[in-house]
């Protein structure tokens, strides 16, 4: 913003109160270009310059969720070349990858040049989730990617791989989910590939909440009877002699008694809930107990 002359622009003051017990102490820096930005937003201006201190107020502060705001607006009113801003966006985003507003801002820039090609935005997504293979922000706009350019075809790939180098990750597991089930109906064969695949995987951790989930997901979505995993999920108990909790999957415990309860077998689901309440699952007794009480009021 060096390039351009301010001294037409009288910067807005902030709204610091002098009385505050634990005042925030602003860099020069930051109070000059802040305040040049509220007074250029304040009159609407759509220039060159304003555009340049949008970008001045973003290193300092990436959260801001004005600034991104007024900057698309810029961007439309000087009808930038959308692909170059894109371009400076990635930038911003590989050094900001917990922020929210970037990619909301990402989502109006391709709204607007209406681009539905998925591959624009797979690699840098690819590198963030390789970063953080947790990341919310970017699994939600990768989920919004599939879903505004409608190719789901790097979907299963990418999953699969980030499952073979860490089975527990949620965020993978949820992904595959949305692929698989996105539509109104699961197909014989995909189910069916499905179930083994995860079965495959609750294998090698019988103790991962996730991949359970995704199987009764599975399930569900098909409207299918989890009767028939009855005898896989007993493979992940161990009912004989003294045990303790982690002797067992809690998860293939959790089904097992939906299965009973499925098949009617009152007395041993009710059994059940008491192992889970006073044994396996304390941290959800009173859970365990309402259901217990719920199928004895019935």
């Amino acid at each position: 913003m060096e390039q351009y002359t301010w001294d037409d622009v009288e910067p807005l003051p902030l709204n610091i109160e002098d009385s505050s017990v634990a005042s925030i102490l602003y860099t020069d820096k930051f109070k000059t270009v802040m305040g040049l930005f509220r007074a250029l937003q304040q009159k609407e201006e759509y220039s060159e310059r304003a555009l340049a201190l949008t970008g001045s107020v973003i290193e300092l502060i990436a959260a801001h969720y004005t600034v991104w705001q007024y900057r698309y607006q810029i961007i439309i009113r000087l009808n930038k070349d959308i692909n170059k801003e894109l371009e400076w966006v990635d930038e911003i985003t590989l050094d900001n990858p917990k922020n929210y507003q970037i990619w909301g801002y990402r989502q109006s820039l391709l709204k607007h040049l209406n681009m539905r090609d998925i591959h624009r935005d797979i690699p840098i997504i690819d590198v963030m989730i390789e970063d953080d293979p947790k990341n919310y922000h970017v699994w939600s706009y990768r989920k919004w990617c599939v879903q505004w350019c409608d190719d789901w075809s790097n979907e299963l790939p990418f999953v699969d791989k980030c499952l073979e180098k860490d089975v527990y990750n949620n965020s993978a597991w949820c992904h595959r989910y949305f692929t698989v089930c996105h539509g109104e109906k699961l197909s014989e064969q995909v189910f069916d590939y499905e179930v083994e695949y995860t079965m495959g995987k609750i294998s090698l951790a019988p103790h991962n909440e996730s991949s359970w989930n995704y199987l009764v997901g599975l399930f569900e979505k098909a409207d299918k009877s989890l009767i028939p995993l009855e005898i896989f999920a007993q493979r992940f108990i161990k009912m004989e002699g003294p045990s303790d909790a982690h002797e067992i999957s809690l998860w293939a415990f959790e089904v097992l008694t939906r299965i009973y309860k499925e098949k009617g077998e009152t007395a041993q689901v009710i059994e059940n809930y008491e192992l889970l309440r006073d044994k396996y699952d304390v941290m959800r007794a009173n859970y365990w107990d309402h259901q217990r009480k719920l199928l004895l009021s019935n």
